[in-house]
C-alpha cells in the first residue's frame, strides 16, 4: 500500500477516523453497559465485602465513607441503567440483585456510625470537601423534589448532622442524661431500618398503601415515635426501643397482592428484622429483646390472623416472646397466646376520620336529637368459603341472635352493610353496638366514644386500652355474650341519669381515644408513652375481668 497516497487522500483519515472513533464508542458502552448483561454486581459486592472488613478493624472513617459514597454512586447508575437498558425477565433478576446489595450498602452506613463510636473515630464528612449540614440540605432537597419526603430518614440525617458537630461533647451528654431523668417520662430509641417499613410501603400500590394508611395506623404512629419528645438520639440512652416494622401491611400485601403465604413470610420479614438489630447494634442481646416495642396492629395482633380458631394454632415469632408488643387486640381468653397482660399494651385502634374525629365525644350534639335507642351496622355473618368455614364461629353467633331477635324491634335500627350516613345514624342513637367479629376488638367501639354514641360492648375476656387509667364502668355498657337475648331489658333498665352521666362523660374522655396531630397531652399516644413508661419496670398486674352496666 502507497501510504504516501493514502495520506494526501482526506477521504481516506476520515474513514479511519469515523472508524477509531466508533470503536472506542463500543468500547466504552462494553465497558459500561456490559456488566449489566453478565455479572453485574460483582465489583460493587466486593467493594462492599473490603469495606466491611475495614469496619470490623476499625479502618479510617474519612477513607470508609469515601468508599461507601463511591458504591452509592454506582449503585444509582445502575439502577438507572437497569430501569433504561434492560427489559424483560432479566431486568426483574438484575433488579432483585440491586435490591440485595442497596440493602447491603444501607446497612453498612448504619453499621459505620455503631463503629465511629465504638471505635473513637471522628464523623468527616463524605468527601472531606462538603461539609455535613449542607449534604443534609442536599439529601432533604432531592427527598422532596422526588415527592417522597421520607421524615424517618430526615430525622436520621439530621441526628446525624447534630452528632457531628455537638454528639461528642461531654455539655451534650451531661444535658441528654438531665433531660432523660427530668422531662421524659421515658426514654425511647427509634431504630433506622426503612427496608422495612418506608421502603416496603412506598413500593407498592396505591390501593395497598390507603389499606396500610387507613385501617393499620403503623405508619402514622411511626411518625409519632420519630415525633416524640420523649425520643433520643444515643441507644445507650434509652429505656426502651422501638422497632419499625410495618408488619400488619406487610401480611396484607404479601397476601392479597403477591399471592403467598402471608403468615410465613411475614413471620420471616420480622425474623429478618430481628437479625438484622443483632448484627449492627448492641441493644437487643442486652436484654434479650425484653426493653423492644413491636407494632402488631393486624386483627389478632401478633398471632397475624383475622379469626380466634386459626389465632390459637400460631406461635409469637421467635424472638419476640419477651418483647413489648402493642396491639388493638386483648385477648386474655385462657389458651390464647397472642396477647400477654402482663407485657403487651392495648391501644385504641388508629382512627383517621376527619368528620369521626369533629364529633369529640358529642360535645355539639343536643342529646334530645338521639332518637334511637340502640343502633347497629355492620356484618352479621359471612358466606361460608375456605376463608369463612363454620368452625371459625363468627361473632361466636352473637350477631345473628341480635339480629334475629331485635331486627324488627321499634327501638333498634340494625343494618347491614356500608351506608354514607354512617356518621349521622351513630350521632343519632343513644347506645351503639359493639359485638366482637372474628376478633374481639374492633373499630366500632372507638367511632361511638368520638361521636358521642355510648358503646355497648359485647366481647368476653376483653382487655380495653389503658384500662388502669381510664374507668369505663363511666360511659361504656358492658355485658356477657350469654346475655345478649336479654339485651333489650338490659339497657332499658339503666337509669335515664345514668345515660346522660355517661354521654357528659364521652365528651370528656373522647381524647383518650384520639390520635391528635400533632401529639396532644391526654390522647391516644400520650397515654401510648405513659404505659411504655410503667413497662420499662413495673410489676405484674393483672387486667380487670369484670362486667358492668
Amino acid at each position: 500500500m502507497d501510504f504516501r497516497r493514502v495520506s494526501r487522500n482526506p477521504s481516506v483519515w476520515t474513514w479511519l477516523s469515523i472508524l477509531l472513533f466508533s470503536s472506542a464508542i463500543i468500547l466504552y458502552v462494553i465497558n459500561l453497559y456490559g456488566p449489566c448483561f453478565n455479572e453485574c454486581n460483582l465489583n460493587i459486592y466486593e467493594e462492599l465485602q473490603e469495606t466491611r472488613e475495614m469496619l470490623e478493624g476499625c479502618g479510617d472513617s474519612g477513607v470508609i465513607r469515601t468508599r461507601l459514597k463511591k458504591c452509592q454512586e454506582e449503585l444509582r447508575r445502575r439502577d438507572e441503567l437497569d430501569d433504561k437498558y434492560i427489559p424483560g425477565a432479566q431486568n426483574s433478576k438484575l433488579q432483585i440483585e440491586f435490591l440485595a446489595l442497596n440493602q447491603s450498602y444501607h446497612e453498612l452506613k448504619t453499621y459505620l456510625r455503631t463503629r465511629e463510636k465504638t471505635c473513637g473515630l471522628i464523623a468527616n464528612s463524605l468527601d472531606g470537601t462538603v461539609t455535613l449540614e449542607e449534604q443534609f440540605k442536599r439529601k432533604v432537597r432531592t427527598l422532596e423534589e422526588k415527592d417522597r419526603t421520607n421524615q424517618a430518614i430526615i430525622d436520621n440525617l439530621r441526628s446525624s448532622l447534630l452528632k457531628s458537630n455537638y454528639h461528642n461533647s461531654r455539655d451534650w451528654r451531661a444535658k441528654e442524661i438531665e433531660k432523660t431523668t427530668t422531662e421524659r417520662k421515658v426514654s425511647i430509641y427509634v431504630y433506622n431500618m426503612p427496608r422495612f417499613n418506608t421502603d416496603f410501603y412506598y413500593a407498592h400500590l396505591s390501593e395497598y398503601q390507603k389499606k396500610c394508611r387507613n385501617q393499620i395506623g403503623e405508619r402514622e404512629l411511626h411518625q409519632r415515635f420519630l415525633d416524640s419528645p420523649n425520643r433520643v438520639m444515643d441507644g445507650e440512652l434509652a429505656d426502651l426501643y422501638y422497632v419499625p416494622v410495618y408488619t400488619g401491611c406487610y401480611r396484607t400485601v404479601v397476601g392479597t397482592e403477591l399471592q403467598t403465604d402471608a403468615y410465613s413470610a411475614t413471620y420471616k420479614f420480622i425474623s429478618d428484622a430481628v437479625d438484622l438489630i443483632k448484627k449492627n447494634y448492641p441493644y437487643w442481646e442486652r436484654s434479650q429483646g425484653r426493653d423492644h416495642v413491636w407494632l402488631f396492629l393486624y386483627d389478632y395482633g401478633v398471632c397475624l390472623e383475622y379469626g380466634r380458631p386459626n389465632a390459637k394454632l400460631r406461635r409469637i415469632p421467635s424472638g419476640l416472646e419477651n418483647s413489648i408488643l402493642i396491639q388493638y387486640l386483648g385477648d386474655i381468653t385462657p389458651g390464647m397466646e397472642c396477647f400477654s397482660t402482663w407485657k403487651d399494651v392495648v391501644i385504641p385502634a388508629f382512627v383517621n376520620n376527619p368528620k369521626i374525629l369533629a364529633g369529640r365525644g358529642g360535645v355539639t350534639i343536643d342529646p334530645a336529637s338521639r332518637h334511637t335507642f340502640a343502633y347497629f351496622r355492620g356484618s352479621i355473618r359471612w358466606k361460608l368459603s375456605k376463608w369463612h368455614t363454620a368452625e371459625m364461629n363468627y361473632s361466636n353467633g352473637v350477631r345473628e341472635i341480635i339480629n334475629r331477635t331485635y331486627y324488627n324491634d321499634d327501638l333498634f335500627e340494625l343494618h347491614q352493610g356500608a351506608s354514607p350516613n354512617y356518621i349521622e345514624e351513630m350521632q343519632s342513637s343513644v347506645f351503639c353496638l359493639a359485638p366482637l367479629g372474628y376478633a374481639l376488638w374492633n373499630f366500632r367501639l372507638y367511632e361511638s366514644v368520638l361521636l358521642g354514641c355510648i358503646p355497648v360492648i359485647i366481647a368476653d375476656n376483653i382487655e380495653l386500652p389503658y384500662e388502669s387509667v381510664i374507668d369505663y364502668r363511666q360511659f361504656t355498657v358492658k355485658i356477657l355474650e350469654t346475655q345478649v337475648s336479654n339485651l333489650k331489658d338490659i339497657l332499658l333498665s339503666i337509669p335515664k341519669e345514668d345515660i346522660r352521666k355517661k354521654q357528659e362523660m364521652l365528651k370528656k374522655v373522647w381524647k383518650r381515644f384520639a390520635y391528635m396531630s400533632p401529639t396532644e397531652e391526654g390522647d391516644a399516644f400520650d397515654l401510648l408513652i405513659n404505659e411504655l413508661g410503667t413497662h420499662a419496670n413495673r410489676p405484674y398486674q393483672p387486667a380487670a375481668k369484670t362486667y358492668w352496666l
